[in-house]
């Protein structure tokens, strides 16, 4: 009977991940790199002489994916969503794991295997968990390698010793090598080891645990010496300054949309509970005791406060929130234990926060999932209000109106319109086998051509130069500051634009127009001395030219 449930979990995991199967634009960056590396110019956004930049964010998911076009041949668009559903399936069975080892009362003992299935049905359920098990992006292989981290750092808090260090470290720097984010994660692993060395003898045990971390040390050096920067290009792309008036309203959106203030609310009243059991002297003593919990706590706590305040949000729907899923539903059972609520109790309230969960996404899901054209999708805004009686009504009101502002200013763009975005740009653009025939050659007819929504374009020409508008990859444009007119009306990843100048120099001359490249001749030679020229001029360390 278990058996059974846990293929229908893993077929319900499958549908999923089919219905919302779809890939970014923004994946293509990174596939480019890879074309780049497969044909000897390193990781790098254009040919050289072009100085290197890094644009892609995600050395991790970009090896694995090339890893496997080298062994097998499956280019990167066609492996990296069946890779995707691979991690996500292991992010559950971390999941049941995860519920299966928690320490329960009595009164919930008897139902652990119903804890854990209710656990993956709540994520299932959830439509930002079910868009990011595909995508073209990294996300599903961060939110593994984070849930790992999660599970192998709590088994320290149960005497998992220098075996769970060793995992924690490891998936910490995966995860710091997949996004990086996952600093936070070596810094938190790192005391951690440094804790248990400190007052846990005999010490060569933990030092060897730590040794994982190593590499997270090794990349930075690399992404120094072959970029020159600390953090990849896209950082100073997306970030121009905190933007906590975005980011307050994407988490509030992300918290409407899913009924999280009823998890707040149960934990608010387990945290109470626990307290008053503790007493106030036992509360450090239990604390102190767990060292594990409380890396995890802050680790999540200040990777969303930092996306939320900091960055304000992201331009994709809930995409920086995606591996928060799992642990607000593992949590919540938590809670319940804290609670030492009853099998029927805790069956009312996770039936209530399971429900409440369900309308806004399911409702925007049924008038936005058949929309196909790139005129009904664009900044997809989508009201869901008049769907719901009057009593709910004005808490759907609340929740359309942090959509409105988000997308007004490109934050949290929906699945549906990332979806149609992509299917336009593969229906317009010829085939990647017609633009390989475009080819970087001599001085006077290399192809250069300006584009602003880069990856499929990028992808379809691996030999054109490409000359990122918004900056992902380009070292100039994110660093161009922006104007006050500009400052004062932000959109997420899209306010650099090139200095004036910058582009005409190197003289692009493809262009797209009606359905077809057009090849423009060419006044001077694009000899690599011009190259290097002009990045020199407009080299944002030797002047400050403003985004107009």
């Amino acid at each position: 009977m278990r058996l059974a449930v846990l293929v229908l979990i893993a077929v319900a995991a499958y549908v999923g991940w089919s219905t919302f199967w779809f890939l970014t634009d923004d994946a293509f960056i990174t596939f480019r790199y890879i074309s780049n590396h497969m044909r000897g110019w390193g990781y790098t956004w254009n040919p050289p002489p072009f100085r290197p930049v890094e644009g892609y964010s995600n050395f991790l998911w970009m090896v694995l994916l090339e890893g496997i076009w080298r062994l097998t041949g499956v280019e990167p668009p066609d492996a990296a969503n069946p890779v995707s559903l691979l991690l996500s399936y292991g992010t559950l069975a971390l999941g049941f794991t995860w519920v299966w080892r928690m320490a329960l009362p009595p009164s919930l003992e008897r139902h652990r295997f119903a804890l854990a299935v209710v656990v993956l049905v709540g994520v299932l359920s959830n439509r930002t968990f079910l868009a990011w098990m595909s995508s073209g992006l990294e996300t599903s292989l961060f939110i593994f390698c984070t849930t790992l981290w999660i599970v192998a750092t709590l088994e320290l808090d149960r005497g998992g010793g220098p075996r769970a260090l060793a995992v924690s470290c490891t998936a910490a720097a995966l995860i710091a090598l997949t996004r990086p984010d996952g600093q936070l994660m070596v810094l938190a692993s790192g005391l951690l080891a440094l804790g248990f060395f400190l007052r846990t003898p005999p010490r060569g045990r933990w030092v060897l645990a730590g040794l994982p971390l190593l590499l997270d040390v090794a990349h930075l050096l690399w992404r120094h010496a072959t970029y020159g920067e600390w953090v990849p290009n896209t950082y100073f792309a997306k970030h121009v300054a905190a933007w906590p008036e975005s980011g307050l309203r994407y988490a509030l959106s992300f918290v409407l949309e899913y009924a999280l203030w009823v998890w707040l609310i149960v934990g608010i009243a387990a945290t109470v509970t626990l307290l008053r059991s503790l007493g106030g002297r036992r509360v450090v003593s239990a604390v102190s005791a767990r060292p594990g919990a409380v890396a995890v706590v802050a680790v999540l706590a200040a990777h969303f406060a930092y996306y939320t305040l900091i960055i304000g949000g992201d331009h994709f729907e809930y995409r920086v929130y995606a591996h928060l899923v799992l642990p607000l539903w593992v949590s919540f059972v938590g809670f319940l234990a804290w609670r030492e609520a009853s099998a029927r109790s805790a069956a009312a309230v996770g039936g209530l926060f399971l429900l409440l969960s369900l309308p806004l996404p399911w409702v925007h899901y049924a008038r936005t999932h058949e929309l196909s054209t790139r005129t009904s999708t664009h900044k997809l805004f989508q009201p869901v209000a008049d769907a719901f009686p009057p009593g709910a009504r004005a808490y759907a009101q609340l929740f359309d109106a942090q959509q409105a502002w988000l997308i007004r200013h490109l934050v949290g763009l929906r699945h549906q319109e990332h979806k149609v975005f992509y299917q336009v740009q593969q229906q317009s653009l010829p085939p990647r086998e017609v633009g390989e025939e475009l080819k970087f050659g001599d001085p006077m007819t290399r192809l250069v051509l300006v584009w602003k929504t880069v990856g499929v374009p990028a992808w379809v020409l691996p030999e054109v130069v490409i000359l990122d508008y918004l900056g992902l990859n380009d070292r100039v444009v994110a660093r161009t500051p922006l104007s006050a007119a500009r400052q004062e009306n932000r959109t997420m990843a899209h306010d650099r634009h090139p200095p004036p100048g910058y582009f005409k120099c190197f003289e692009p001359n493809l262009r797209y127009q009606e359905g077809r490249f057009v090849v423009l001749p060419r006044g001077e030679p694009l000899t690599d001395e011009r190259i290097r020229e002009c990045e020199a001029r407009f080299d944002p360390t030797r002047a400050a030219p403003v985004t107009p």
